[in-house]
């Protein structure tokens, strides 16, 4: 029971990493781009997608992390922040998660 709820964990993981990536984009462009919302939302959904959005969709109308929230263009933060965070960790791994001397020398 235990290895399943592990296994768990890891269950639609590249689902949701493509969900944050296209949410990320997106933000980008918007703050780049004088493209229509539509076509940017359009165009970045084709390339992190796997299902493209309704017509009728008007997600990013509501999306308030991007347009009430202050993250302008700042949306990629989330996943910015994972990477350094497994970094960090790496390099505790690499010194030894059993080894409090060399543990301590890298929190220094």
């Amino acid at each position: 029971l235990f290895q399943k709820l592990v296994d768990a964990r890891k269950y639609m993981a590249g689902s949701q990493m493509l969900r944050q990536l296209y949410f990320s984009a997106m933000d980008m462009e918007w703050h780049t781009s004088s493209d229509p919302w539509k076509t940017i939302m359009d165009r970045v959904a084709a390339e992190y997608t796997v299902l493209q959005p309704l017509p009728e969709d008007m997600f990013p109308c509501s999306f308030m992390h991007v347009w009430g929230g202050g993250y302008a263009a700042g949306y990629y933060s989330y996943k910015w922040a994972e990477v350094l965070a497994v970094d960090a960790f790496g390099a505790f791994e690499e010194a030894g998660l059993e080894n409090r001397d060399k543990l301590a020398e890298i929190g220094k």
